[in-house]
C-alpha cells in the first residue's frame, strides 16, 4: 500500500507541475480556426460524438422542472424532428455531429423509470429514420454506421430503487445500461452535495456495485462524494465513468472530481465525460452560483408564498452581482487538464443539455459540440485524440463492462 501511495503522490505532483500557477492549462494555438474546423469535420464523420448525459426527457416528464403545460407530455406535444424550445432535438443533434446519447430517464420510482424507458422505444418508433434504442456496444456501432442516433438508457440516481437492488433487473430488461450510483445521499451511498450518512458506500451499496458489474450496467460516479467514489473503485471489477463532471483542480465545486480520484480512474480503465455546465467550469461562476442560491433559498424560506418578492430580491442581487463569463476555451481547459493528468484515453464528452440553467456562449445546445472540438484542434489535439474523446473511449469502456458481465454470467452457470 505504501508503494501505491508514493507513486500516486508523484504522479499527482507531476500533473500539478504541468498546469500554470493560475490553475489553468496553457492555451497555445497551432492551427487557425478554419484549419481546425476541417479537422473536426473529418473526425465527426469517422467517430460521431457519444454524449454522456442528456435530459431531453425533462420535456416529457419533468413537470415542475420545465413547467410543462401538461404532464406527462406525449411525442406529439413536444416533437423533436424540428428545433424545440429546449436544448435538444434531432436537427441539432445532426448539426452537432452526435451519433449516440446516454439518455436520462426521470421519475421518482421504478414505475416511473419503467414508463420512461418504454417511452424511449416510442420515440424510436416515431422517428425510425433517426433514432434507435441500443443495449450493447455492437448495437451502438451498428446504429451509428446506419446513420441513426443511438439512444442508450441511463438513470441519474439509484434512489428510485428505494433500497431494493432486485428492482434493477427489471430496468435492465427494459434496456437500462447505465446508472448514476446516487444523486443525493441515500441507501446505497453518499451524494456530492448532501450530508454524508454512510461514510461512502453502505453495505447495501457494496452489493449494488456487484450487481451492476454482473448485469453489465455502467457505474456512473457523477453526483457522488469522493469517499463513495473511492469505495466503488476499491470494489468494482469493471471500468466506471463520470457521465457529466469536470476537474476539481480547475473548478473547486463538489460535483467535480478530485485529482487523486482521477488518477485512480486511470488505473481502473474508466473515463470522465467532461460537461458544459458553467458552475462546473470556473471557480468564479461556481462562487456566483453558490452565493445566488444562498440568497434564493433564504428568501424563499422567509417568504415562501411571495413569488413577486423573491423575483425582486434575485433581480436586485443579480444587478449588483453580474453573472461571470464562461467561455468555450474555459471548458477546453478541463480537457487539457485531464489529458495531462491521466491521458486522452480516459476522456469523453457529457453535455448535460436540458439539465442546465446557464448555457455557456458558444455551447448553448447539442448543435455546438463542434465548437469545443474546434478549440481543442486549434490547441494541437490530433485527429486520433479527438476521435477517442468523441466516441471511441466510451465504446471501449462499454465493451469492457460487457466482458465483465459475461464473465460473471459464465461463472454463475458453472
Amino acid at each position: 500500500m505504501r508503494k501505491v501511495a508514493v507513486s500516486t503522490s508523484i504522479a499527482l505532483l507531476l500533473a500539478m507541475l504541468s498546469v500554470s500557477a493560475a490553475g489553468q492549462t496553457n492555451r497555445a494555438y497551432t492551427k487557425t480556426e478554419a484549419e481546425a474546423r476541417k479537422v473536426v469535420s473529418k473526425v465527426l464523420k469517422a467517430s460521431p460524438i457519444i454524449d454522456g448525459h442528456n435530459d431531453l426527457f425533462a420535456w416529457y416528464f419533468g413537470c415542475d422542472y420545465k413547467k410543462l403545460p401538461k404532464c406527462p407530455q406525449g411525442v406529439e406535444d413536444y416533437p423533436i424532428d424540428r428545433v424545440t424550445k429546449g436544448q435538444t432535438d434531432i436537427p441539432r443533434w445532426r448539426k452537432g455531429g452526435v451519433g449516440g446519447v446516454l439518455l436520462n430517464v426521470f421519475g421518482s420510482d421504478v414505475f416511473d423509470a419503467s414508463r420512461e424507458s418504454a417511452f424511449a422505444y416510442l420515440l424510436e418508433k416515431s422517428y425510425p429514420n433517426d433514432l434507435q434504442v441500443v443495449t450493447t456496444t455492437a448495437g451502438m456501432r451498428r446504429a451509428m454506421r446506419s446513420g441513426k442516433i443511438a439512444l442508450l438508457l441511463t438513470m441519474e440516481d439509484s434512489e428510485k430503487l428505494k433500497g431494493d437492488i432486485s428492482k434493477l433487473d427489471l430496468l435492465y430488461n427494459l434496456g437500462l445500461r447505465c446508472m448514476t450510483f446516487t444523486y443525493m445521499t441515500g441507501p446505497f451511498g453518499d451524494g456530492s452535495d448532501d450530508e454524508p450518512r454512510n461514510n461512502g458506500l453502505s453495505e447495501n451499496g457494496k452489493q449494488l456495485v456487484k450487481r451492476m458489474n454482473d448485469l453489465g450496467i455502467l457505474i456512473d460516479m457523477s453526483h457522488i462524494s469522493p469517499k463513495t467514489m473511492s469505495d466503488i473503485l476499491d470494489l468494482t471489477k469493471a471500468p466506471v465513468i463520470f457521465s457529466h463532471s469536470n476537474a476539481r483542480g480547475l473548478a473547486n465545486v463538489n460535483r467535480n472530481v478530485p485529482d487523486d480520484v482521477l488518477l485512480r480512474l486511470k488505473a481502473n480503465g474508466g473515463m470522465i465525460m467532461l460537461d458544459m455546465v458553467a458552475d462546473h467550469v470556473t471557480n468564479q461562476f461556481g462562487r456566483w452560483m453558490k452565493e445566488g442560491d444562498e440568497i434564493y433559498f433564504a428568501t424563499k424560506k422567509k417568504s415562501p408564498d411571495d413569488k413577486a418578492f423573491l423575483k425582486h430580491v434575485m433581480a436586485e442581487w443579480e444587478s449588483k452581482n453580474p453573472m461571470p463569463r464562461v467561455s468555450v476555451a474555459d471548458v477546453a481547459d478541463h480537457f487539457d487538464y485531464v489529458k495531462q493528468l491521466i491521458g486522452v484515453e480516459h476522456i469523453g464528452i457529457g453535455g448535460d443539455y436540458d439539465g442546465m440553467d446557464f448555457p455557456i456562449p458558444g455551447l448553448e445546445d447539442v448543435s455546438t459540440f463542434p465548437n469545443l472540438l474546434t478549440e481543442l484542434a486549434r490547441r494541437g489535439w490530433s485527429e486520433k485524440e479527438l476521435r477517442q474523446i468523441t466516441g471511441l473511449n466510451l465504446l471501449r469502456v462499454f465493451g469492457e463492462i460487457e466482458k465483465v458481465s459475461e464473465g460473471s454470467k459464465k461463472t454463475s452457470r458453472r
